[in-house]
């Protein structure tokens, strides 16, 4: 799990959703905004991925822990919110942090 200094809180959801640009990827859809202080991260696994509450959360922490390990690779500045899409409940750790860092270089995240 990411420290709560690098999670987005909800109050944020809004703006970004609004005005956030978006990347899409395989399995997920990125929005971003920039911002001038670190960058921090949402993610968000609808009902419509998975009816079971156990399989959203272990998909978050899939995400969280992709994002921690490629915690020194990404730029500061940014706001972004990981919306996922039906079917990533299948899908390998492996295929799923490849989509992460193509979807994170398109987006100009990744160093």
């Amino acid at each position: 799990m990411l420290p709560k200094s690098k999670r987005l809180n909800t109050s944020l959801f809004g703006n970004i959703i609004k005005k956030g640009q978006p990347f899409h990827g395989q399995f997920l859809i990125i929005k971003t905004v920039k911002t001038s202080t670190l960058s921090r991260f949402a993610i968000s696994v609808s009902k419509n991925v998975s009816k079971h509450a156990v399989t959203r959360n272990k998909i978050k922490r899939r995400i969280y822990s992709i994002i921690k390990k490629l915690e020194s690779r990404i730029f500061d500045g940014f706001n972004v919110i990981i919306t996922v899409k039906k079917g990533i409940d299948k899908v390998s750790y492996k295929d799923l942090q490849f989509d992460i860092e193509k979807t994170f270089v398109k987006s100009c995240l990744l160093k």
